[in-house]
């Protein structure tokens, strides 16, 4: 059999959200992915699974009698309920879902947990306080991360705080933990970047770094809701450069959009990977 020397995933927000797990992964793998990922985004149906026993019971059983394995978690909820909020009620709560999400992950067996670099929410006011309690806090999740061996990976966003890969790892570094590490966006690099021509240079920074890439599309104020090829994105350079860096875990990052053939999408991205790299 060919080793393509790399694995390919799939996000969860690229199906209809009336799907099942069951269904999205028979469907990973009929277009060939190699594992899939899950999504514990901002809403509260979501947020609730890694507090639901039965949930994961459900899931446990179901991955010992399917091909395509769910590897990661992608913990958006973060981005909402933040480490870093000065409101101790939801950086309590922050704290309450990265702990159960650890949980559930070693459960599962799901190896690695990708988590938001962003102190506060977007557009609400940051500062050194905030910064410092993001860290604070971030660094106990690790201590109990690096207990159930669970890998988190920090993804560079969307703002000025923490959208590039040089910035991450300035967090990634006063850590200073095996399980703290990058899994990155791509149109996040770009977006920092593009005006210079300098995010592959960026990406330089967290060589040695890597766990995985989200592959995800974006252009001058659009971060999201793009298929490949609708946005800025150089998404052959970017991949390349990673792929020298040793990222072997790729992940499509896209949304299902209403009216869009979602079945064509799967397929699509999948080949256009093979052009990129």
């Amino acid at each position: 059999m060919y080793d393509k020397n790399y694995n390919l995933g799939i996000y969860e927000k690229a199906f209809p959200e009336t799907f099942d797990i069951k269904e999205m992964l028979q469907f990973a793998e009929k277009y060939g992915y190699d594992f899939f990922e899950l999504s514990i985004d901002r809403s509260d149906v979501r947020i609730k699974r890694v507090f639901d026993k039965e949930y994961l019971n459900y899931i446990i059983e179901l991955l010992s009698n399917i091909n395509v394995k769910i590897e990661s978690i992608c913990l958006s909820a973060l981005s909402q309920y933040t480490l870093g909020n000065l409101d101790e009620d939801i950086s309590k709560y922050a704290t309450e879902i990265f702990k159960n999400a650890i949980k559930f992950a070693y459960n599962a067996g799901i190896r690695i947990i990708q988590i938001p670099a962003c102190d506060m929410p977007k557009f609400e006011n940051r500062d050194e306080r905030t910064h410092i309690k993001y860290c604070e806090n971030l660094r106990k999740m690790i201590g109990i991360a690096s207990q159930y061996g669970i890998i988190i990976g920090l993804e560079n966003m969307e703002n000025e705080y923490m959208n590039s890969i040089k910035k991450c790892m300035r967090i990634i570094n006063y850590i200073n933990s095996p399980y703290l590490q990058l899994y990155s966006d791509t149109g996040n690099i770009m977006m920092a970047n593009y005006k210079d021509d300098k995010y592959c240079e960026d990406m330089l920074y967290g060589k040695g770094h890597y766990v995985a890439l989200h592959l995800k599309e974006a252009k001058p104020g659009k971060f999201g809701g793009l298929f490949y090829g609708e946005g800025i994105v150089d998404f052959k350079s970017i991949v390349n450069t990673s792929y020298e860096l040793g990222v072997k875990r790729y992940v499509f990052e896209y949304w299902h959009i209403k009216n869009r053939d979602w079945e064509c999408d799967l397929n699509t991205a999948k080949d256009m990977f093979t052009n990129w790299l």
